[in-house]
């Protein structure tokens, strides 16, 4: 299972990878220069690593840092195994 810190690691990796000036888990995606092409990037790429809603569109809007993104990340990992399992 990953750890939140694994998850903020993989999220700032993604950041920088699609040339978002984002350097540390307190960072705000779209402060960073994240814009809706961004989003999208990282939301498909949440979803090909985490599965499906791993991201969901409103979860990255409402709550952008780098830390934050990765909470939601496991949260919705965590629901989706809960649900299946349940």
């Amino acid at each position: 299972m990953e750890t939140q810190e694994d998850v903020e690691r993989w999220v700032l990796a993604v950041c920088q990878e699609i040339g978002l000036r984002a350097d540390d888990v307190h960072a705000d995606f779209f402060e960073a220069g994240g814009n809706s092409l961004a989003a999208m990037r990282i939301i498909a790429q949440a979803e090909e690593k985490y599965g499906e809603d791993a991201l969901p569109p409103d979860d990255l809007f409402a709550r952008s840092r780098v830390r934050d993104i990765a909470k939601s990340i496991l949260a919705n990992i965590e629901s989706a195994a809960g649900s299946v399992e349940g």
